[in-house]
């Protein structure tokens, strides 16, 4: 009787007393110390000894499945499981991938070896949740890779049978089958550590932070699409228009009930022309129709930014995702890479800061010629023109502080181009003289109009992404 692959050779060395570093070496040290204390509490520990060995002799119980020549070691095992503790689902593929392999004469031990073994290490078992669900990170993969496979819909607790179901009906080669999901499982490890600058590296940031994962089937795609079938350019502009969709709906507070389908379409729109996947994506996107599935045009956008109170509408991180992605782009190739200004580290030293302050009637008094007397500040106070990105050190000390104090703070300690370029010096579009002297509803609106218009370049709808040259001149902006 042997145990799994993965676990042989420890096997062997824990059954000849070599000791071992591994799982099994700790199990007989863990058996070793129990009986070693259950021993030292009797008086007679050597009666004690003889009567454990005399139980598991004479009454330990093992059942004992003599296989006949017909009969399939891995539909034995997998029937026999599925009545007791659920497997995995990735451990009754990998059964049945086995099973498949040895009923055609392949030698399964260099298959497991050359594909199968990197699925057994700590790092593919590791549990993770996606939405309400918690699985192991194997079983995650999988799911969106049959889903890119298929393009169709199945649940997670039925992906072991959509994946028999595709086995049968794909007639695809074993091994063709395990070589795939190894390629695609060194593009998943790619896409879940890929360095966070560029095109690719700021979207994914922003998938984490937004805490959405549908997406990943088409990722799967367009990452395993070799550039001579899609250039890197192409990619980037499919993956750009992905961004915009995904961000302009999340900045609306848009629902995503429905994103699973949309995705799924999505890949399937870009398998049929996977040399144009980038036009392909963002035609399809295009088409959208419905509350719940269609891409918000550049007027709602751009209104939803200048008008409405996003801190108190949005969670934290989208308000975040928006101002990080602001700063980025507000800065060029002469700007200082003192710090980088996003990602999940600065992020966490990185707070949103109301300019003018949401307690504004303690040191804010209203225009002189306002009729309401600041009645609307309360939700202005909390629109994009009014906001901006300190570190949590400095965001309690600026608290309700008077303008000139709060402009002096901002002015020695920030660096961000955020703060600087369109809050302590005037955005290009404004036509307000001595424009740092105060800070009030004009400048507000004025520099929520300048941030707006700068977020239709972050994340340009349709028209705009097809008509631009496909380049990667924006990769490491």
């Amino acid at each position: 009787m042997w145990p799994t692959n993965a676990d042989r050779d420890e096997f062997r060395t824990v059954m000849l007393g070599r000791g071992g570093a591994g799982r099994l070496a700790e199990a007989v040290t863990y058996f070793q110390q129990e009986i070693d204390a259950w021993l030292a509490e009797a008086a007679e520990p050597e009666e004690r000894l003889g009567a454990l060995v005399q139980t598991l002799r004479e009454q330990l119980r093992l059942v004992i499945i003599d296989l006949e020549e017909h009969d399939d070691a891995q539909v034995v095992f997998e029937t026999l499981n599925s009545r007791g503790t659920p497997l995995e689902h990735a451990d009754l593929i990998k059964n049945l991938l086995f099973r498949d392999a040895e009923r055609a004469g392949a030698d399964v031990d260099r298959l497991y070896k050359t594909y199968w073994a990197p699925f057994d290490q700590d790092e593919w078992r590791t549990e993770q949740t996606t939405g309400r669900i918690t699985r192991s990170r194997l079983d995650v993969f999988l799911t969106y890779w049959l889903t890119m496979r298929t393009q169709r819909e199945f649940t997670s607790s039925t992906l072991f049978k959509a994946f028999e179901r595709w086995l049968l009906s794909a007639a695809v080669p074993t091994e063709d089958v395990f070589a795939e999901l190894a390629r695609y499982a060194d593009i998943y490890d790619l896409i879940d550590d890929y360095p966070q600058h560029g095109v690719e590296g700021r979207f994914l940031y922003r998938m984490k932070v937004l805490q959405t994962s549908t997406p990943m089937p088409l990722l799967l795609l367009l990452f395993g699409l070799d550039e001579t079938v899609l250039p890197l350019e192409r990619r980037q502009r499919a993956i750009r228009a992905i961004d915009s969709y995904l961000v302009r709906r999340a900045l609306l507070n848009l629902s995503n009930r429905d994103h699973n389908n949309v995705f799924r379409d999505l890949v399937a729109a870009a398998a049929r022309q996977p040399d144009r996947a980038d036009e392909a994506v963002i035609k399809a996107l295009s088409a959208m129709q419905g509350a719940h599935r269609h891409w918000p045009s550049d007027h709602e956008f751009r209104a939803s930014l200048e008008q409405d109170p996003i801190y108190t509408r949005l969670y934290r991180r989208g308000v975040r995702i928006l101002l990080e992605a602001l700063e980025d782009e507000l800065r060029t190739d002469h700007t200082e890479q003192l710090v980088v200004p996003l990602g999940e580290q600065a992020g966490a030293k990185l707070t949103i800061e109301h300019v003018m302050p949401q307690s504004w009637r303690d040191n804010w008094p209203p225009l002189e010629d306002d009729p309401s007397e600041g009645s609307d500040r309360d939700e202005l106070v909390h629109t994009l023109g009014n906001l901006t990105l300190v570190t949590a050190r400095l965001n309690p000390t600026l608290g309700n502080m008077a303008w000139e104090d709060k402009r002096q703070w901002l002015s020695q300690h920030s660096l961000l181009r955020l703060t600087h370029g369109t809050l302590l010096s005037a955005p290009p579009n404004a036509h307000i003289s001595d424009w740092i002297a105060t800070w009030d509803e004009h400048r507000i609106r004025t520099r929520g109009s300048y941030l707006g218009a700068l977020a239709l370049n972050i994340w340009p709808h349709a028209d705009d992404l097809l008509a631009a040259p496909v380049s990667a001149d924006r990769d490491d902006k």
